[in-house]
């Protein structure tokens, strides 16, 4: 037998060599079991990392979604404050509480005289304002003022206690009810139903409460602004008493030219606020001749150099009297202009073309036709056709040819005969009302 043939003895080079391969193979095993390790734990770290990235989008579409609302609702609030000047309170509050809730349809509440709450403002409702709402709204609102808390449905059958709601008035899929403030005191109920995604959450009360919080200070100053603006309109009609009790002559004299001035003014499509203006400067343009004696007012004949400059001081007179009126200085400067001529020729400041004031052109031209269709002391009235012709031959003279032109229209239109003895009170609010709103935009 070979030598090669001879199996080796135990514990020879081959089991030395076989027992270094076990040993590599389990250092290789156990690098594979911590690769392994490392491998899950790196994944593990990238779950972690999605999940985090995940959340912190979410929050970031939070914070991205409570900023708009924060915006909406302050613009909200603004518009609210913005509406004491001109517009519905109750219904932008409900414009307002649709828009923020997601609600799509919705009513404004309040108690009438009766104590039966009666619809303020509605839309999506066939419910014109002072109608009384169905019984499950009265019901509903009612539970609300109560408890001066907010109502949640997003099922109606959750509602218990509560009249049936009638299917051809009350068809809602959700709704929720919630309390408006005035002064520490329930001042109405805001509903609002069918809200286009989903239901009705906390985050939706809480924005309704808020709005709610915001009219209620709203409503408290319209009342506020209505009884200022009261205050004003009684001190100009005692001005404009004052002056029919010193000229009984300009008796109508002053409401026919406020409604023809207004009227005049629109046809020009002039803004809101110089409208105002000039329809109150036409009720007062005269009120300076408190200050002219009665002798010369009332003269029937032509006046002396002397007296004529006393009775042009009027538009000073009515100028300085009006200023001390918050409201009316912007009137007063209309008053104080009112006679002056499109040529320059006129009083007191001999100011031509643009340089007149649009308002101070209209109330110019409105006066001088007035007074020339009015039985005065130094003459009598002049026919309608006389005076219309009279407008016609001053244009580009004594009077603005557009404003003539307007005027010629207004006169032509059936809609400007005088229907009322109460004309001034078309006029709206005072002119420095409506510049204040104009100051919050």
């Amino acid at each position: 037998m070979s030598e090669s043939m001879i199996p080796s003895e135990p514990g020879g080079a081959a089991d030395g060599v076989l027992a270094h391969l076990h040993a590599a193979e389990r250092g290789h095993r156990a690098q594979e079991a911590r690769l392994h390790q490392a491998l899950g734990e790196l994944a593990q770290a990238h779950d972690a990392r999605r999940r985090l990235e995940a959340e912190l989008e979410r929050e970031r579409r939070a914070a991205a979604e409570a900023r708009e609302a924060a915006e909406a609702q302050w613009r909200t609030v603004r518009e609210i404050h913005r509406s004491l000047f001109g517009g519905d309170v109750h219904r932008l509050v409900l414009q307002a509480s649709l828009a923020i809730s997601g609600g799509t349809r919705g009513m404004y509440l309040a108690e009438g005289r009766s104590g039966r709450p009666r619809v303020r403002a509605a839309i999506g409702f066939d419910a014109p304002r002072g109608a009384e709402p169905s019984p499950f709204i009265a019901a509903l609102a009612a539970r609300v003022l109560a408890e001066n808390d907010s109502v949640v449905c997003n099922d109606l059958g959750d509602i218990d206690a509560l009249p049936r709601p009638d299917e051809r008035v009350d068809r809602f899929r959700n709704l929720v009810a919630a309390p408006v403030v005035l002064a520490s005191t329930p001042g109405g109920v805001v509903v609002v139903a069918d809200k286009e995604s989903g239901d009705f959450v906390e985050s939706d009360v809480e924005s309704l409460l808020s709005v709610g919080d915001q009219a209620g200070v709203a409503l408290r100053n319209a009342d506020l602004k209505r009884e200022l603006q009261s205050a004003y309109v009684s001190t100009i009609t005692m001005l404009a008493d004052a002056v029919e009790a010193k000229d009984p002559y300009t008796h109508g004299h002053c409401e026919m030219a406020s409604r023809y001035a207004r009227l005049v003014a629109e046809r020009l499509e002039l803004a809101d606020y110089d409208s105002a203006l000039v329809c109150y400067a036409a009720l007062l343009h005269d009120v300076g001749k408190i200050g002219v004696s009665d002798g010369v007012l009332h003269k029937p004949g032509p006046l002396l150099p002397e007296e004529m400059e006393l009775m042009r001081a009027h538009v000073r007179v009515g100028h300085d009297l009006l200023c001390t009126i918050p409201a009316l200085r912007a009137v007063a400067d209309v008053v104080l202009h009112h006679h002056e001529w499109y040529d320059g020729a006129g009083y007191p400041d001999g100011l031509r073309g643009e340089q007149i004031p649009m308002p101070a052109r209209i109330v110019a031209a409105v006066d001088a036709y007035c007074a020339m269709v009015t039985r005065r002391s130094y003459k009598e009235a002049y026919t309608r056709e006389h005076a219309r012709a009279e407008l016609l031959r001053c244009a580009g003279t004594q009077f603005d040819p557009d404003v003539v032109q307007a005027l010629l229209a207004v006169l032509d239109d059936p809609e400007s005969l005088d229907r009322d003895d109460d004309d001034w009170a078309e006029c709206g609010m005072p002119p420095d009302f409506l510049a204040l709103a104009a100051q919050a935009d």
